[in-house]
């Protein structure tokens, strides 16, 4: 079944029928995109009120990480503070977009 985990082994026979608007379920979308879910499995597991994980890009997360290190380093270098500091407010700028929502 397309979409199915390899876990998923539950038999799942009833099936609850909502209407959105096409801002909600473009928004609902890129939710369940962004954790690495179907539509139907986050709807779920928003309905049940359990715990929803968006799942993060590693090589994104060990480039922010490298790049905040070498800001350490700008800001205690003489003539480069002002630069590092620059940089490390354009990093978290980029960090707090990525944690927004999906719209």
């Amino acid at each position: 079944m397309p979409g199915q985990r390899g876990s998923e082994r539950r038999n799942l026979t009833k099936q609850v029928g909502i209407r959105l608007t096409e801002e909600e379920y473009e928004r609902l979308l890129g939710e369940a995109q962004a954790a690495g879910l179907t539509l139907a499995a986050l709807t779920r597991r928003r309905l049940l009120g359990l715990h929803i994980t968006a799942q993060v890009d590693a090589q994104l997360v060990s480039e922010l990480c490298r790049l905040g290190g070498l800001v350490k380093i700008a800001i205690r270098t003489p003539g480069l503070a002002e630069k590092g500091r620059l940089a490390l407010d354009d990093i978290q700028r980029a960090i707090a977009h990525l944690a927004e929502a999906p719209s």
